[in-house]
């Protein structure tokens, strides 16, 4: 398959006045032409910082010490800013965490779809009024909403107006970061499967950043488990989630609840993820690690591929 993105040992580092966070720590990742990839990790692991960084929109005290970000083989880093204009919301598009902040409330949702088609399309205000009507109808919401502002909206709504604003211009690569996390479970499987259709109807390649594992068991064909700023698992959905074979994978498996056996307990993970202010010498994982040995705390282990296309990041594997 055709390489879409690339990220090459991606090194990302937040300053303020008082301390330094590593955020990236040697970050790799592929996404291929029409792939649908999950990046899964807990809160902290550097997921939103790695989608920020493909489209070059870190804060300002945000710092990338080395590595790179190639779409379509081109550096974003080198990009001028012309060029990073017409990539954003035109060949790479994301839908933000929280859909009650990410819509402007002082526009109607129209406005702010159009927008994009007139900026990117160069639609007239009418063609890029009747294609919005569409958009809108293509997420389930009623076109007669089109003049509403985003504060009219339920939080469900507001994701999915912000679904259609991220389609709009039929993006290579649609980014969804934590897309459901502020829904309740009804309206998170309704944009789930908008997404599916989507995905489809579009041909797009997706990156699904979630905590979720059974988000991605349900929406993408590949997945990537994250921990402290690096790739630490990599496989087909159906390999890694039946043959996990890092500790940390295992460890987020056997925390999820099973409906189908009996278990007393969940298995929670012990400690807490790594601080990107300290992290710990040799594997990141090790200070929460069942089966740490003694490299384990001064040598970084390396990715292996163990089964075809599955790699993990452990010197058990």
């Amino acid at each position: 398959m055709e390489k879409l993105l690339e990220i090459d040992d991606l090194r990302v580092r937040f300053t303020t006045e008082f301390s330094k966070a590593d955020a990236l720590n040697g970050l790799n990742l592929v996404i291929h032409k029409q792939e649908s990839l999950g990046l899964v990790g807990e809160t902290g692991a550097g997921k939103t910082t790695a989608a920020l960084s493909i489209l070059n929109i870190l804060s300002k005290n945000g710092e990338v010490l080395s590595g790179d970000v190639r779409f379509k083989g081109k550096s974003c880093f080198q990009m001028s800013t012309r060029e990073l204009l017409d990539m954003r919301g035109n060949r790479i598009s994301m839908v933000f965490q929280n859909p009650m902040t990410s819509l402007n409330p002082v526009f109607t949702i129209g406005e702010q779809i159009s927008m994009v088609l007139r900026h990117h399309k160069r639609m007239s205000n009418k063609d890029a009024d009747e294609y919005t009507k569409k958009l809108l109808k293509s997420v389930n919401i009623p076109e007669f909403r089109l003049h509403d502002y985003p504060q009219q909206f339920s939080g469900g709504m507001r994701q999915r107006v912000g679904i259609a604003a991220a389609i709009a211009c039929n993006p290579e690569l649609l980014i969804a970061d934590e897309p459901t996390t502020a829904l309740d479970v009804t309206i998170q499987a309704q944009i789930l499967e908008l997404l599916k259709e989507l995905q489809r109807n579009y041909s797009t390649s997706l990156l699904m950043i979630t905590h979720n594992l059974g988000i991605i068991s349900a929406l993408c064909e590949k997945v990537a488990v994250m921990y402290a700023g690096r790739i630490i698992e990599y496989g087909s959905v159906k390999e890694v989630f039946s043959r996990p074979k890092h500790p940390y994978t295992i460890g987020l498996l056997g925390a999820l609840p099973n409906l189908e056996g009996k278990r007393d307990r969940l298995n929670a993970i012990p400690g807490r993820i790594a601080n990107a202010k300290d992290l710990p010498d040799g594997c990141r994982f090790h200070p929460r690690c069942s089966h740490c040995e003694e490299r384990c705390r001064t040598e970084s282990p390396v990715m292996k591929e163990s089964d075809g296309n599955h790699c993990a990041e452990c010197f058990l594997c």
